[in-house]
């Protein structure tokens, strides 16, 4: 198997969907936006079912930097490693570099 993935900079990297579903899903609280005072609080005694609710917000963004990820058409060379990476747009660093901080881009 070794022989067919696909190498970024000598290293090999796969996005875990386990890791972006726990990201997007809301935990145990539901928001409730009180009219009243325009404020919004979060009731943590309320159990929300996380298959059904998500984050949009947070949803909409992963969206778009794994969008950035898969949608940018440069040639790079691998030969060259860290100086490839580097000649690579910022839309392009700043996507990569957030989903590896966040766990949903992990090295092999």
């Amino acid at each position: 198997m070794d022989n067919i993935l696909l190498d970024i900079g000598g290293k090999e990297f796969y996005f875990d969907i386990d890791s972006l579903s726990r990201e997007v899903q809301i935990k145990e609280a539901t928001i409730i936006n009180d009219e009243n005072s325009g404020e919004t609080e979060c009731k943590k005694d309320i159990k929300v079912d996380p298959t059904i609710q998500i984050d949009v917000a947070k949803y909409e963004m992963y969206r778009d930097l794994i969008n950035t990820l898969l949608s940018t058409n440069e040639l790079i060379d691998d030969k060259m490693g860290i100086m490839a990476l580097n000649s690579l747009s910022i839309p392009f660093k700043l996507s990569f570099n957030t989903l590896l901080i966040k766990g949903i881009i992990k090295e092999l």
